[in-house]
């Protein structure tokens, strides 16, 4: 009788092996699913909540210049803040963008990256809403073997507001990129380049 009792006991742990197992992966998803994202792989939110979108369209090398510095109107306010070399959670090289906006609806984004011996990057989209506070965005400097090439420094960084209707400037400034720049020796971004495309996310650390 006693063998039975032993023998039963040993199915019985058999049996409830697999149910172990399953119960700590279903642990090990939950506990993965309350984990933040990369923020290198995620588009910046206050970015998204300011224009509506987190994906422009970018030009490199691109003809023309960026506007020259336009205070702010009555309804805007604008504090450029601060734009520095940095690296996103993964550690790839990219540019961080912090800045104050107080914003109107109706107006598209414009940025510009470039050096002394000219204009780097132009990217523009998206349209303004009533917007109030800090915007944090991230953008990459290369991607799938292309990178951004830098060349000329110091560099500068212009962000720029454009009215819809007219494209004038409604308020735009310019501020010298901080940091030292990575060295970059991937070829140049084709057309569809995913370098600087996306506004991501910035680190946790800086938001």
């Amino acid at each position: 009788m006693g063998g039975v009792m032993r023998l039963r006991g040993v199915v019985r742990a058999r049996v409830g092996r697999p149910a172990m197992v399953a119960m700590v992966a279903v642990a090990a998803l939950v506990l993965a699913g309350c984990e933040k994202p990369d923020a290198s792989h995620v588009t910046s939110p206050s970015a998204l909540a300011l224009i509506g979108t987190t994906e422009g369209a970018v030009s490199y090398a691109p003809e023309g210049m960026p506007s020259p510095p336009v205070a702010a109107p009555e309804g805007w306010e604008f504090d450029l803040g601060n734009v520095r070399f940095a690296k996103l959670e993964n550690d790839a090289p990219a540019l961080q963008v912090v800045t104050q906006v107080k914003s109107r609806p109706g107006a598209a984004l414009e940025l510009w990256v470039g050096g002394t011996e000219g204009e780097l990057l132009r990217w523009s989209g998206g349209s303004t809403r009533e917007y109030n506070g800090v915007v944090c965005f991230m953008l990459r400097l290369e991607d799938d073997g292309e990178a951004l090439q830098l060349h000329g420094e110091p560099y500068s960084f212009t962000m720029t507001f454009r009215d819809a209707a007219t494209g004038a400037a409604v308020v735009s400034d310019t501020i010298e990129i901080a940091g030292f720049a990575p060295g970059l020796d991937d070829a140049a971004p084709g057309e569809d380049s995913g370098v600087a495309r996306d506004l991501l996310g910035c680190p946790r650390s800086v938001i």
